[in-house]
């Protein structure tokens, strides 16, 4: 089957308190709860990583490892090393098994412990399972590039620095922003194409940024890059009720694409942090961390680090396995669809 919609690259995923994804996760990087945390359902772990903490994973699991706290996988679990510390709703299969609740079958390659419970058979097997592929990026780096020069192709922005705009309806066509660019107070910006902010970019209060009806059902781009300080600029800040639409088209999205890549260089800085009631069709950040805490809801994030804190939830929408991109009302991009598969 297809891996699920949220994905994790190799920094992996750290869920904490009463977060939730709403549906299914694949990282190349560990999977870690804490405060029982709920993934509705499967979470794959590839690589060596595990899947660890306390955690709830309403369907199936997979990983090199899944122990170390109380894990809960209502359906099937299947580890290449140890199930540790773990209750198992379906069937679990592992090279070992040790302080687990198993009530379907335990299959394994070396041993069971005592303080393991099996409510079916213990069927000792050949070979542990294999660990699972790490995947790629769904939109690589020179797909990225590519936007930003369609970007700049529709001209710079001359004006004061920051720019900012704090109220009234501002129209911004396919530009780079060479500076921090900001969006406050009730001000409504729509897109007619691809725009490049070379610095920071925040969205707060209740201001909307949202494309043109001109894209009718294809999604458009808003990119935060500064290739000369990737480390500590390029950072995204969506905050308060701000919203980022379509559209307004069925199956149209504004993808939100920061390039920080201080998550993956071993750095601190976010890449996007988004807060309180903010909404958002994409986030993809496939360098840096996305941060996504309190009552915030999404619709699909990927990111080289992610970390759901508080109450916040991500909620998978089918539709958007065949999101199709588009460089503007007259231009259209290569990438066409945003979910990967097997």
């Amino acid at each position: 089957s297809a891996p699920g919609p949220m994905t994790g690259g190799n920094g992996g995923a750290e869920m904490q308190n009463t977060s939730r994804i709403n549906g299914s996760i694949y990282a190349n990087g560990t999977i870690t709860g804490v405060n029982s945390p709920t993934i509705t359902g499967d979470a794959y772990a590839a690589g060596t990583s595990e899947i660890n903490g306390s955690l709830t994973i309403e369907g199936n699991a997979q990983a090199h490892g899944i122990l170390g706290g109380d894990i809960a996988v209502n359906k099937n679990a299947s580890s290449s090393t140890l199930i540790d510390e773990a209750t198992v709703g379906g069937h679990a299969t592992a090279d070992t098994f040790d302080h687990s609740t198993i009530n379907g079958n335990a299959y394994y390659k070396t041993s069971i412990s005592k303080n393991t419970t099996v409510a079916g058979q213990k069927i000792q097997i050949a070979a542990a399972p294999a660990d699972l592929p790490a995947l790629p990026m769904p939109i690589g780096d020179e797909t990225l590039d590519q936007w930003e020069a369609d970007a700049a192709a529709g001209g710079t922005y001359s004006g004061s620095c920051p720019y900012v705009i704090d109220d009234g309806a501002v129209e911004l066509n396919a530009q780079k922003i060479p500076c921090d660019f900001n969006i406050t107070g009730d001000a409504v910006v729509t897109l007619g194409g691809t725009v490049w902010v070379a610095g920071n970019f925040t969205i707060e209060n209740t201001a909307k940024l949202q494309l043109a009806s001109s894209y009718g059902n294809t999604s458009g781009a808003v990119i935060a890059d500064d290739p000369a300080d990737r480390d500590a600029k390029g950072i995204i800040d969506v905050k308060n009720s701000a919203q980022i639409l379509g559209s307004g088209a069925s199956g149209s999205h504004l993808m939100v694409i920061s390039r920080n890549n201080s998550a993956e260089s071993g750095g601190s800085n976010d890449a996007i942090r988004v807060q309180n009631s903010s909404s958002a069709s994409i986030y993809y950040a496939p360098h840096g961390a996305i941060r996504i805490k309190n009552n915030t809801s999404l619709k699909e994030v990927t990111a080289y680090k992610l970390t759901l804190e508080n109450s916040a939830t991500v909620t998978y929408e089918s539709g958007l396995q065949n999101v199709q991109f588009s460089a503007g009302p007259t231009g259209g991009y290569d990438v066409k669809y945003w979910k990967r598969t097997e």
